[in-house]
């Protein structure tokens, strides 16, 4: 498995790939714009140039770009849900143009009010046609590009959707283009989502691979859980240091059917945890 992080762009794109030299790590994720905004002025040519060139001279890949945090594609409301789209639409262009593999995002929230209707299934069903909506509205208009759109499964906080293997699959089974979409599982956000990592772990990959396939999976993100197993609660902690534990990932690096992926860590403590970190997940694969 080629081994990264999410890394800090401040002061500019091309400072990610530093810092992810430093971490000595494979490969890197990170955010293309100011994750908390809506609108980032586009990418100069000098924008673009700043950062494939330092990249090409690495061997650094395959990356990803997170989306922004703002956006939600499942909202009903007709207004957001075109504000969403207008967003999504804008990361796509940003990542295909720096010549990034893979854009991250988490699926979306159905926003009911009522708490009752948190798990009602057509309620949740309906938010999962509208992203697989928006998804084919994008993909429509960005013919050629050669980026994947990633879809994150959800922790499960609130109304988000998109926390089962099941409810990921019913979005692709909407998607016109399927070959240009891929699935990245948060190890944190399937615990808290009911994933039993500890004492089910091959029996959760044959339900990936008999529910979405195997095909699919392109990434991981490796994150150990301050919360409890089926907790719906997303709170990443060091690798080792939390509810997983250190041996759950010997068996992530270990597991034939996940080698040829990227796995990029998003826990807390920055490059001084990360470096460690990665060295910590090279030495289990090898165990």
């Amino acid at each position: 498995m080629r081994l990264g992080a999410h890394v800090s762009v401040a002061g500019g794109l091309e400072n990610a790939i530093p810092w992810a030299l430093e971490i000595e790590a494979d490969t890197f994720q990170m955010f293309s714009k100011n994750q908390r905004q809506w609108i980032a002025k586009p990418l100069t040519e000098e924008e673009i140039r700043a950062f494939k060139e330092p990249l090409s001279k690495t061997n650094l890949g395959p990356l990803m770009i997170h989306d922004s945090y703002l956006i939600n594609m499942g909202s009903p409301d007709e207004a957001k849900g075109k504000r969403a789209q207008v967003a999504f639409l804008e990361e796509y262009h940003r990542c295909e143009a720096l010549g990034v593999e893979y854009l991250n995002f988490h699926p979306g929230s159905h926003t009911h009010p009522k708490k009752l209707m948190r798990d009602d299934k057509k309620t949740r069903y309906d938010a999962l046609e509208r992203i697989a909506s928006h998804m084919n509205k994008t993909l429509e208009e960005t013919k050629g590009y050669k980026s994947k759109l990633v879809i994150e499964n959800a922790a499960g906080q609130g109304t988000n959707v998109g926390i089962k293997f099941e409810e990921i699959r019913h979005i692709i089974d909407h998607i016109d283009k399927k070959e240009r979409v891929g699935v990245c599982i948060d190890t944190q956000h399937a615990w808290a989502s009911g994933y039993d990592w500890k004492n089910k772990f091959n029996e959760i990959w044959d339900d990936f691979g008999d529910t979405i396939g195997m095909d699919y999976l392109v990434a991981l993100h490796l994150n150990d859980s301050k919360s409890d197993l089926g907790s719906r609660v997303d709170r990443h902690d060091n690798i080792g240091m939390g509810k997983l534990g250190k041996e759950t990932f010997k068996s992530f690096m270990q597991e034939k059917r996940l080698e040829h992926l990227a796995g990029y860590l998003e826990t807390p403590g920055g490059p001084e945890m990360w470096k460690p970190e990665i060295a910590v997940l090279r030495k289990l694969s090898e165990e």
